[in-house]
């Protein structure tokens, strides 16, 4: 059954018992306390001290202290209009794609001008660029276009910059200390074409010359390591292994979804632009509520095991077409983009008491982080 179908038959609406009230947190860095007290949306941190930072999916798994938990704000673009938490930041021209980082936001405005706020200051970090001939509507099926990358955690925001048409570079930044990681030429024979596509906690990885008519899993990917500027062409099977040995504690199990996997096992995804559904039901979907979607038997774990699938908010109208995850604000919140067609709402779903609430109602067309403008489909 084709994912529209299931969509198709979405039943009765499920009424959820209220949502819970949740505490504030403000534990942050300095860089950060300037916007701790306007949360938009309040979150549970589950703190630990010196747990597994990283978890993978056997014993060989690695095992380092976790660092401080952080809390990001709920963050969306309307125009030129950043709304990150309850502060606005008013860009020089309109956004077309932003990130999340727990420093502040990244984004890039429609002149191709590449910028970072944390809030209160906004400073340009750099520009896109002519990317020049076979840059037109080249990412792959289903994905969409974004120059920007950055984790569900941490300071790293990447992204691409074209000096000369044809000649793109890969640019890694930390948001914390203000500098450039690294900076690379992207390796290229003339009339190839590259673009970024997803970043872990050790690599950047990179689509060679992508193909609109085929998946995400069936494109050349080459594996970028900052550290030592070396770009390696990987397969599909090295990317689900790179991706399970970095998992991080934000992260969703996958399992049925069309990615490779020998033995038929879960395997780790950061869950940005994982298309998701709002008024499941079991009798179709083999869940209920607000879930993942995808081909076959496809299931959905968060790192602990547990159903990734929540209750819908109160309330919310039965029809409400395609959805999809695009933001973590801390280790156990997630935010689902969900597009209607005279508003777009920022649902906001709890790992621990499995219930979901609208963090934010905005106009349509927004431009949501790791996914860019929202549009209404079904």
């Amino acid at each position: 059954m084709s994912e529209l179908d299931v969509l198709r038959r979405i039943g009765d609406q499920i009424v959820p018992p209220p949502l819970e009230a949740l505490r504030e947190t403000a534990r942050r860095r300095d860089r950060r306390a300037r916007v701790a007290t306007s949360l938009a949306v309040a979150a549970i941190v589950v703190a630990t001290a010196a747990t597994t930072a990283y978890l993978g999916r056997d014993s060989d798994r690695r095992i380092e202290p976790a660092p401080a938990p952080t809390v990001r704000l709920l963050t969306y673009a309307d125009a030129s209009t950043i709304h990150f938490g309850e502060h606005t930041v008013e860009a020089d021209a309109p956004v077309v794609e932003l990130d999340v980082t727990d420093d502040g936001v990244g984004f890039r405005t429609d002149d191709g001008r590449i910028w970072f706020t944390d809030g209160s200051t906004t400073d340009q970090l750099g520009a896109l660029g002519e990317t020049g001939p076979g840059y037109g509507d080249t990412w792959p099926l289903t994905s969409r276009p974004g120059w920007l990358l950055s984790p569900n955690a941490g300071s790293r925001l990447v992204w691409f910059e074209f000096p000369a048409p044809g000649e793109p570079e890969v640019v890694v930044y930390d948001t914390d200390t203000g500098q450039e990681v690294a900076r690379d030429t992207v390796a290229l024979q003339p009339g190839h074409t590259a673009v970024p596509a997803l970043l872990s906690d050790r690599f950047v990885y990179l689509i060679k010359d992508p193909n609109p008519e085929e998946m995400p899993e069936d494109q050349a990917l080459v594996r970028y390591d900052p550290a030592t500027g070396e770009q390696t062409r990987i397969t599909e099977q090295d990317l689900i292994r790179d991706l399970d040995a970095d998992a991080a504690v934000r992260s969703i199990r996958l399992k049925g979804d069309g990615r490779w996997d020998s033995s038929d096992a879960f395997h780790y995804s950061d869950g940005m632009g994982q298309q998701m559904a709002l008024n499941l039901r079991n009798g179709v979907a083999g869940v209920d509520g607000v879930a993942p979607v995808g081909s076959g038997d496809m299931r959905a774990e968060d790192v602990s095991g547990r159903t990734f699938a929540f209750e819908p908010p109160q309330d919310y109208p039965d029809k409400t077409g395609v959805a999809w995850l695009v933001q973590w604000l801390d280790d156990q919140t997630v935010v689902v983009l969900s597009p209607l067609p005279q508003r777009t709402d920022l649902i906001v779903c709890h790992l621990e008491s499995k219930t979901c609430g609208v963090g934010a109602s905005a106009p349509t067309g927004i431009v949501a982080p790791d996914f860019g403008k929202s549009e209404s489909i079904g």
